[in-house]
């Protein structure tokens, strides 16, 4: 299994990052998070999991 990291600031950004990743690819799970840094921004994180 093979794992990769998105981050971004912006929701959308995000979604097509992911998408891209995905693309033909064997995805298994995708998580999703956010966290609000110091500066009051907030930081979305997508980990998706690809079988290999």
């Amino acid at each position: 299994m093979k794992v990769e990291i998105i981050q971004s600031q912006n929701k959308s950004e995000l979604d097509n990052l992911i998408n891209e990743c995905v693309q033909d690819r064997d995805v298994k799970d995708i998580k999703l998070s956010t966290a609000v840094l110091s500066n009051n921004v907030i930081q979305y994180t997508a980990m998706i999991m690809i079988n290999t």
